[in-house]
């Protein structure tokens, strides 16, 4: 009887033990397609029916990987927490304290970020990351208390209970102006696996004969898909717009393109991909015309930058696109660089979390000089803050 109940017991645990892979296998796989938000509630799930005394080597892995889920969503204070956890589990990861470090920055907890930084400098004195975060961390307290002559005010009328951002204004007036929103109304019924939210559309907004900016609407034509579709950017004479479109597939990770339509009869028409590099891979999004029209200035991972997404150009002329050509170690940095866009006198603005700042992305601004050298400076508080600002 005690060997049939033996046999038993052991049948059972082999259940509970391949439940549990089961569980870890798909986070794994929602992890690997990009679904964060997904993965995040999966290893959660996992991690708590795991044994704190006897599973400690698991517990790390998984909330290593918990932790970096919740970072790519942009929520620090659980990525900070996970992150912590991985640490007292001892998961052999050597960045644990610099991931930590940069997602307590990002939380406003600068003190704590600092003594972090300190700790993984300990062991990689000359990583540039850490030593940007040390400084912006160090930085960031004065600039809170010094702040700049800007005035920052919230336009409510363009903004939602979701995400909004990446504004574009158009026209000789700067009298239209072009948004990303995940507002409830977007195009598609599906909420994302990355997100949690509605696919995001590009909405429109003009200014009324008295000068007041009118309620936003989708945009007027064939831009808005049931995928993601934002960050828009507009050729200098704003007949031409660009935008990033983010195609789902069930069994691939995201991928993000530049696509492009003409405007027609006061109408966007069909929007086509814009071809950079026969690269299936690697992510093109951001776009933004120089002032000139002469170049499409994007972001991209791809092979040959300095780390995570960088911001490149490449040539436009009628018949497409020509070589790329990443804007060099002065703008980009190991960390990632984004959202590039110009002023008309050509100052670019673009948003950093490699350079030192206040935490998350900050937006920078950067000049060129005649011997074709930037000049990169931190727009500070309150125009930057501890979250993600572009």
């Amino acid at each position: 009887m005690k060997h049939l109940l033996f046999i038993f017991t052991l049948i059972i645990c082999s259940l509970i033990v391949s439940c549990n892979t089961a569980k870890l296998s798909t986070a794994d796989a929602e992890f690997g397609r990009g679904e964060y938000f997904q993965a995040a509630n999966t290893y959660r799930k996992v991690y708590n029916k795991t044994s704190a005394s006897k599973e400690r080597a698991l517990r790390g892995k998984i909330a290593a990987k918990m932790a970096t889920c919740y970072d790519r969503l942009n929520i620090p204070s659980r990525a900070a927490a996970a992150y912590q956890n991985a640490i007292r589990y001892h998961h052999p990861d050597s960045t644990l304290y610099l991931l930590l470090g940069r997602n307590l920055h990002n939380d406003g907890k600068y003190k704590d970020a600092i003594r972090n930084y300190e700790l993984f400098l300990e062991k990689s004195p000359a990583h540039p990351l850490a030593l940007n975060g040390l400084k912006g961390a160090t930085e960031a307290q004065e600039w809170k208390e010094k702040r700049t002559r800007y005035q920052v005010k919230r336009m409510d009328l363009f903004n939602s209970r979701r995400a909004d951002f990446s504004p574009m204004l158009l026209g000789k007036d700067a009298d239209q102006l072009y948004l990303t929103t995940a507002n409830d109304k977007t195009t598609g019924t599906d909420k994302s696996e990355i997100t949690g939210l509605k696919p995001c559309d590009i909405y429109f907004s003009k200014k009324n004969e008295k000068g007041v900016w009118q309620k936003p609407e989708p945009a007027e034509g064939e831009l808005n898909t049931e995928f993601d579709e934002g960050t828009p950017a507009f050729s200098p004479d704003g007949n031409t717009i660009y935008f990033t479109r983010a195609r789902r597939d069930a069994v691939a990770p995201t991928s993000t393109e530049i696509f492009s339509a003409s405007r027609a009869g006061g109408k966007w028409g069909a929007a086509q991909k814009v071809e950079i590099m026969k690269d299936t891979i690697s992510v093109f999004a951001h776009p933004a015309v120089s002032p000139d029209g002469r170049h499409l200035y994007f972001v991209s991972d791809m092979p040959g930058g300095f780390g995570g997404k960088d911001i490149w150009r490449t040539p436009l002329s009628n018949s497409g696109t020509g070589l790329v050509e990443n804007l060099g170690d002065q703008i980009n940095t190991p960390g990632d660089e984004v959202f590039p866009t110009f002023r008309d006198n050509g100052i670019l603005y673009f948003s950093s979390d490699g350079h030192p700042g206040m935490g998350g992305l900050d937006i920078f601004k950067a000049r060129r000089d005649e011997w074709e050298i930037w000049h990169v400076e931190n727009l500070k508080a309150p125009v930057n803050s501890q979250g993600d600002d572009f």
